[in-house]
């Protein structure tokens, strides 16, 4: 029998997930929850459990910062959440899946079995990276949830141009020309973005899709043509950063 503790704010989300364990993943015992990361932490050293369950928007810290206080190396880590936003920062600290609330049963016994696995294999660093490259590979963003007035847009990362920082909104520019008002920040964007190859921030209110690129233009301070024939401004100190970014497909 593994031992595996949850950590969630909500009390309903917490209970939803015991039950979800106790009926499809046998092999698994609940031996506690935490509505917080400061007692989870101490329940951790307490309990030394094989798996931790983890959402990540919580008060006062959040689900990566539980890292800050605990060895990852002891324990499996499982994070779930009602949030895609996260999955590529969750795979980058070498979480062993990520799972989107409402949770699926199929996913959550493919986790479990996966964190068991490793469990038994003691695997070293290199086979770790190794899973954490599947997860990767399963996962990597392709779209984003873009929220609209009556919803939700999906939106495929490959259809974005630019992305055009206005206040506490941002203009999405599609391949289409249409563009998309989201009342995020720019900010949000990149940290959303940070794991996608092919997005580059080249000015404070600019983020770009390199794919889009058609022309960079040295003059006048720096500017790169897009494929709508709209010109970005490149800043003075991202200059050196995109020199590198297009140094392996310059000829």
């Amino acid at each position: 029998m593994y031992k595996a503790i949850i950590i969630d704010d909500e009390a309903k989300a917490r209970r939803l997930l015991q039950v979800l364990i106790e009926e499809n993943c046998p092999e698994l015992e609940i031996v506690a929850m935490a509505e917080d990361v400061p007692s989870a932490v101490k329940l951790i050293h307490q309990h030394k459990p094989d798996i931790v369950f983890s959402d990540i928007d919580m008060p006062q810290y959040d689900g990566f910062q539980l890292l800050d206080f605990v060895d990852k190396t002891d324990f499996e880590l499982i994070y779930c959440t009602a949030h895609n936003d996260y999955a590529l920062r969750a795979f980058e600290v070498s979480a062993v899946d990520y799972l989107v609330k409402p949770i699926q049963i199929s996913l959550l016994v493919k986790a479990v079995e996966k964190a068991i696995r490793l469990r038994n294999a003691a695997p070293t660093v290199v086979e770790r990276l190794d899973v954490l490259k599947e997860n990767l590979k399963d996962k990597v963003l392709k779209k984003i949830a873009l929220p609209v007035a009556d919803g939700l847009k999906f939106v495929a990362l490959s259809d974005i141009l630019y992305l055009e920082a206005d206040g506490a909104y941002t203009h999405v520019v599609l391949a289409d020309n249409a563009r998309l008002l989201i009342s995020k920040k720019l900010k949000e964007f990149e940290t959303m973005l940070s794991g996608v190859d092919n997005f580059f921030r080249t000015h404070r209110s600019y983020i770009i899709n390199t794919d889009a690129i058609t022309e960079y233009i040295k003059s006048d301070g720096g500017s790169i043509l897009m494929s709508n024939q709209v010109s970005v401004p490149l800043a003075r100190e991202r200059k050196d950063d995109f020199q590198r970014l297009i140094q392996d497909i310059r000829l």
